[in-house]
Parts: structure tokens; sequence; C-alpha cells
């Protein structure tokens, strides 16, 4: 098993590719040059592929991941909008990639190779399209509309097209801006962030006679209801076994970390930890060990480990970037 990071630097317009050892040291052993500005990156582990978002001639470049997980680029795909957050269906059949600029939100078919085809479908009019994501159990895409402080919800037929679920809208709070979103690993909850007002809004999922209603069960400030004049927040994780959620805020330049209740699956704030200087993204690794977050202004990032008792984050080092370090993956090679 081998472990490495990928870091798409925009101003920069490289990924950076750093191993991450088991006593959590790391370096850096490739730069690749993406020939525009990169943004968010996306894994399909089952095909040892990795997905970048250019801009400003918006397309999806997809890279080979070697057994050592050096990047090799595979194909160019054009799509609609600068692309904002790219995801996947459970089978990766299709490809979503939404656009804060272009206000969409576009599906693509993979081909057998996981190549990115023309889009089959785009949806317009999601003001401020930031993040979508589907949620593999119930087939359906959350869209979040971060200038409408609405979530759009869409159900993928077996054919890739997206079509209104009963229920259409999440409303989140007035000025609250929906930014991103994460399932529960196991449970039907789901977390999201809102950039404006820091805070995360815990939703459950019912169903009865085989309809799906979403319902609100909770808003709570990232700094434990401490109010700040502004919030810049922008990104948020639970580890797998479904005890520890994290948030960050760009302003505050911090991460928070929630316990997850294993009974009502509710948040309480239990520790914030200063971190990089505007940490735009962060990740975690599969076995929950290590969590890395980069600073957009700072040009850095922060590897932390993670307390398997009760989600504590340890500084462990800090690393240089190129400039603009806004998107990080860790990713898992299992070598034969």
């Amino acid at each position: 098993m081998k472990e490495v990071v990928y870091i798409a630097n925009s101003v920069s317009e490289n990924i950076e590719v750093w191993n991450l050892y088991k006593n959590g040291e790391m370096n850096l052993i490739q730069t690749v040059i993406t020939d525009g500005q990169v943004q968010p990156l996306k894994i399909i582990k089952s095909k040892n592929l990795l997905y970048a978002g250019i801009r400003p001639n918006n397309r999806i470049i997809t890279y080979c991941i070697d057994d050592n997980g050096f990047l090799k680029k595979k194909s160019e795909s054009f799509i609609p909008g600068n692309p904002n957050y790219i995801s996947l269906n459970y089978t990766k059949e299709f490809l979503f990639c939404s656009s804060y600029n272009s206000n969409c939100i576009s599906v693509s078919p993979l081909n057998k190779y996981g190549i990115p085809q023309n889009p089959i479908q785009i949806i317009y009019n999601i003001e401020g399209c930031h993040s979508a994501k589907i949620n593999y159990k119930y087939n359906i895409l959350f869209v979040m509309s971060l200038k409408e402080d609405t979530i759009y919800l869409y159900h993928l037929t077996d054919h890739g097209i997206l079509k209104n679920t009963e229920q259409k809208l999440l409303h989140t709070k007035k000025n609250s801006g929906p930014r991103h979103i994460i399932f529960h690993p196991n449970k039907d909850f789901i977390y999201t962030i809102n950039e404006l007002n820091g805070t995360i809004d815990v939703w459950r999922i019912n169903k009865k006679n085989n309809i799906i209603q979403v319902e609100n069960i909770q808003n709570i400030n990232i700094l434990n209801n401490v109010l700040s004049d502004r919030y810049w927040s922008s990104d948020i994780h639970i580890t797998q076994c479904g005890r520890f959620l994290y948030a960050s805020d760009r302003f505050l330049n911090i991460i928070s970390l929630f316990h997850i209740d294993q009974k009502n699956y509710n948040i309480t704030f239990f520790e914030s930890y200063p971190t990089v200087e505007q940490p735009r993204s962060f990740s975690i690794n599969d076995n929950n060990t290590y969590l890395i977050v980069t600073g957009e202004k700072s040009n850095t990032f922060i590897l932390y480990s993670i307390s398997q008792i009760n989600g504590t984050l340890k500084k462990i080092n800090i690393y240089n970037t190129s400039t603009n370090p806004i998107w990080i993956l860790m990713h898992t090679i299992n070598k034969n």
C-alpha cells in the first residue's frame, strides 16, 4: 500500500504529486504542468484515473495514475463553464461538473476507458452553482446554489438524465450561501457548509411510500456560536468511521472539529484549530489517520495526525507548494 497526495495549484497552473510515508514524512515526486488554471480534482480509484478541471478554456484533463502515483495525461474533454466541482455517480458511468460563474451543472457520460464525452445534459439558471454530489443509496444529485440559498435535488435516470425529485428544493437560511456537501458514510444524514454565515446544516433523509423527503434537523456555527463579523467557510469532510466532522473557514483561518452523535447524528462542536492562511481545501486519508489542509494564500499545506480516540488534530509538519493551492486529494494505491 502506498499513499500519495495531489495538490492543484491554480496560479502556477500545475498539479503537484507528493509521497506520504507511514511515519508522516512527505516529499514532492512530480510536478505536472496543466496549461491552464487547475481547480477541482477527482479520482476514480477502480480505474486509476484523476480528473482535473481547467479554466479559462473550460475542459477536464484525464490523467492515468501509475503504481507509484505519477500522473500521465490521457485526454482532454471540453465542458460548459468554468469547472468548480467534479463528482461521479456510483457506477462511474457519468461525470457531473458544476460551474459557479456559468450557473450550471453538466452531465458527461464516461466511455469504457473513463474518458468524459460531450455533455448529454446541461441545466442552467442555478445561481452560484458551486458543488454537486450524488447520494449513492438514493441516486439523488444534490446541487448547491450558493447565491440562491438553495439546494437543488435531481434524480439520475439509468440513461444519465437528471430529473427533478418530488421535493425539488431545500432551502437554507437567508444569505447563508450553501457551498459544499458531505454524506454520512453509512447513515441517512447529510452535512452542508454555508460559506457566508459560517454555519453547518444537518439534514435527515426519510423515505415514506417510496418518496424521498429531506428535512433540516440542525444548524450550528463553525465557531461554537461565537459570532464573527465575517465568514468565508469553504470545505467539509467526515472520517470514514462516521464519528468526526471537520470544517474550514478561509477568513478565520481555522479548521473546526465536531463530534457526530451516534444516536441522532447531530454534531457537537469540540475544538477549533488555527491553520494555514485561507484554508480552501482539505482531505482525509482512507484509514482516518491523517488530515491535510492547503492555504491558498500562504502557498503551504499542513499535515495533521488524527486521534482515533476523539478526532483531535496534531500538527506533524508544514510544506511549501506552488502558488495558490486550492484543491487537495489524498489517494491510496494498493499494489499487487
